[in-house]
């Protein structure tokens, strides 16, 4: 067959003789490659292959030729046209979706780059496609592929050698992208990315940073640590400050970076202000004051008065050290003072020690005068108190002696309020409510009411009076014993006989007991029917 004495293959492709001969006939085959094609798509593939391949060939060679002899343009845009709706086939497409590298290098080695892009992008291989004006470093070019293409994984590929040319046309690539990437991906990308020199503010990677954060709310500690780390590097510190305020206010306990990360990254870059107030974050207020009045002492007295207020001893602490830094680094005794007016925590004679030897009462003298008269006042204040006191004192002595003098009458037919039984025939207490009872009745009453602790102790001051009345009545001795059980009874007393147990706090406590014990409750029904 013509078609194939036409042709040689070489290394699986296919290549046109270069004769005038095989030219001419190449030419006519064009002629009839829609009618190859329809007669051999319902056949093997391989033929199928092999005749798209050919004429692709023929296609590249006639346009090699017609560039090398200097054809009219004309020509070689009708051939390149020609060429190019013959790609487009739907046929065609499908043909070479399974063998495109082979069409690929088929292409580039007749040096066609132009249709060799055209092809790629056809097949809608746009990593060749950008791989291939990356080597050209057509830089734009390769990122308007990028841009138009919805793969996100070129673009994590891709970004690291991309930032390095065209930084702020690839953030804008990113932001279009809104969610649809990770920004946590993107950072070996921003890691290769240098501000120009003439202006560092204007850093594209703070830009996209800043976007993710402020726009789309990303809370990822790998963002937030990496844009800090760039807020350390500039030189003005005013960015960093604001980002750790926006984090220090949001209704989360704890900030979105690393906090000790943060502290590092500042404090390698030398911004104090941010250190300081990252220790305040941190609760290390010492450290925080220590650090401030190395930048300022205005910023010192902003720190001493975050801590708690109900924490005063540290508050005070941070002040005197605010203090002793103006005395003894500024020798500003004036300024010094005016901390007492600023501090409630500090007196002048907190600060006195912190003054030379040798200085002039008046920078002083108004706050000493001050000092003493709120001292008098302190002490009028006390003597006022001690008065109170002692008028208390005394009315409380008169109250005990009108109660040791305090007495009832009681009745030879009084009967004690609990047994009913005649009140006189053993020892009973009266209250002044005129309830009475015997006192092993009173006892036995507020034992009910009594914790496990204090009936334990009713009962051993029953024992030790027993034992004690009993041991004076052999012995015959009755000064001493005598004392010892009016002790042990003045006790029992404090604690059975505090209160009526009719009219008292036991009566009160009582009120929501049943009056039958729930335990007695089937008995005493069964004895009522």
């Amino acid at each position: 067959m013509c078609l194939i004495s036409m042709t040689r293959i070489v290394g699986g492709c296919m290549y046109v003789s270069s004769s005038p001969g095989a030219m001419q006939a190449s030419w006519k085959a064009l002629a009839r490659a829609p009618r190859f094609l329809s007669a051999l798509w319902l056949q093997d593939k391989s033929q199928q292959t092999m005749l798209v391949t050919w004429l692709i060939e023929i296609y590249l060679t006639q346009l090699g030729e017609l560039k090398d002899g200097n054809a009219p343009a004309d020509d070689i845009q009708r051939t390149q046209r020609q060429f190019r709706e013959f790609l487009r086939q739907s046929r065609v497409k499908a043909c070479l979706d399974s063998c495109r590298n082979v069409a690929y290098e088929l292409i580039a080695s007749h040096g066609d780059t132009e249709d060799l892009v055209f092809f790629a992008m056809l097949m809608q291989d746009f990593e060749r496609v950008i791989s291939h004006y990356i080597q050209q470093q057509a830089y734009p070019a390769a990122l308007e592929v990028l841009t138009k293409q919805s793969d996100v994984k070129l673009v994590i590929k891709f970004s690291p050698i991309l930032i390095k040319h065209c930084p702020t046309a690839l953030v804008e690539a990113w932001i279009a992208q809104e969610k649809k990437i990770d920004p946590r991906l993107l950072i070996p990308a921003l890691t290769h990315y240098e501000p120009p020199s003439s202006n560092p503010q204007a850093n594209e990677a703070i830009r996209y940073l800043e976007y993710c954060v402020h726009k789309l709310n990303n809370r990822d500690m790998a963002i937030h640590n990496y844009l800090l780390s760039l807020y350390a590097k500039l030189e003005d510190d005013t960015a960093l400050l604001q980002f750790l305020n926006l984090n220090q206010g949001q209704l989360h306990s704890e900030p979105y970076y690393d906090i000790k990360y943060a502290l590092r990254q500042c404090a390698e870059h030398g911004r104090a202000q941010a250190c300081v107030h990252l220790y305040s974050t941190m609760g290390l207020y010492e450290e925080a004051v220590d650090l401030a009045l190395n930048v300022n002492v205005d910023l010192a007295r902003l720190v001493a008065n975050k801590p708690d207020e109900s924490d005063e001893a540290l508050r005070k602490k941070l002040w005197l050290k605010i203090a002793r830094h103006v005395v003894e680094q500024e020798k500003n005794i004036k300024k010094a003072i005016a901390f007492l007016s600023e501090c409630d925590l500090l007196k002048i004679e907190d600060i006195l020690p912190f003054f030379p030897d040798f200085v002039t009462i008046d920078d002083f003298k108004e706050a000493i005068c001050n000092a003493l008269q709120e001292y008098n006042e302190h002490i009028e204040s006390l003597k006022g108190n001690m008065q109170d006191a002692t008028q208390s004192a005394q009315a409380i002595r008169s109250d005990i002696q009108e109660m040791r003098n305090k007495y009832g009458i009681v009745s030879a037919a009084e009967k004690c309020c609990t047994c009913s039984y005649p009140l006189l025939t053993r020892s009973f207490y009266l209250f002044p409510c005129q309830h009475v009872y015997h006192s092993d009745c009173l006892i036995q009453e507020v034992l009910q009411h009594l914790s496990s602790k204090q009936k334990k102790r009713v009962i051993e001051l029953q024992a030790r009076i027993m034992q004690e009345s009993q041991a004076a009545a052999a012995a015959d001795e009755t000064g001493a014993v005598f004392s010892k059980v009016e002790q042990l009874k003045s006790e029992l007393d404090d604690i059975v006989a505090a209160d009526c147990v009719f009219c008292g706090e036991v009566m009160i406590r009582s009120v929501d007991k049943p009056f039958i014990d729930p335990k007695e409750y089937d008995e005493v029904l069964k004895s009522w029917l």
